[in-house]
């Protein structure tokens, strides 16, 4: 019940909505909510083939020219063209993450792409461009973490806050190592962003790396 309460507090109060003004490139000019808008607001405009709707395209507010306020899109612009419906999404850029989303697949949106159903809403939304904590109210470097690795722990020591990097090329075991920490390192939850990866080696890595134990 708390997921769908908070799925109702996230709908907002007031749908504000405009119109496409012009397309050039990518770059799309929309009008009407000019001063209800920011950088960084999310945009959503309906899509058509013809006369039917076939979907909308999500975009980014960039920037401001005039009357107009300046959209970036996250997908294709296929059926956008003047007069399409733009509505505002949400003024900041967020998701709402729950402990029902260990274990998941996300896109880099929040949207689960891993075939298991929706994903509940929790109540504090997170800002997907979060500001880092001044340096005199970061908390220092502390204890060992048992990596889970042997070879890591003698001679990688590693502590909680710190950061490392693993730098190699390409075939050598980066992917096997990040799944073996994933796996049996101290950590209580894992975050694995896979930026840039080739879209035939997801599934590789997420069934046969990580595997349920891995995602777990």
């Amino acid at each position: 019940m708390d997921h769908h309460v908070a799925s109702l507090k996230t709908i907002p109060k007031v749908n504000l909505s405009g119109s496409v003004a012009s397309v050039k490139g990518l770059l799309i000019a929309c009008s009407g909510m000019r001063s209800f808008l920011s950088v960084g607001s999310r945009c959503r405009i309906t899509r058509r083939d013809g006369m039917h709707h076939v979907g909308d395209v999500l975009c980014e507010v960039v920037g401001f020219d005039d009357e107009y306020a300046l959209l970036m899109p996250f997908s294709s612009l296929e059926g956008i063209g003047p007069g399409a419906k733009v509505e505002l999404v949400e003024s900041d850029a967020a998701i709402r993450p729950t402990h029902a989303w260990l274990g998941r697949v996300v896109d880099a949106f929040g949207n689960p792409i891993d075939g298991k159903g929706p994903l509940p809403v929790g109540g504090m939304p997170i800002p997907i461009r979060n500001t880092p904590p001044p340096a005199q109210l970061r908390e220092r470097v502390r204890d060992k973490v048992d990596l889970g690795v042997r070879s890591m722990n003698t001679f990688l020591t590693c502590c909680r806050g710190q950061r490392m990097g693993i730098f190699a090329g390409s075939g050598v075991g980066k992917s096997i190592l990040m799944s073996m920490l994933a796996k049996y390192s101290q950590a209580t939850v894992n975050v694995i962003g896979l930026i840039g990866e080739r879209g035939r080696e997801v599934q590789e890595f997420i069934q046969d790396d990580l595997g349920e134990e891995g995602l777990a």
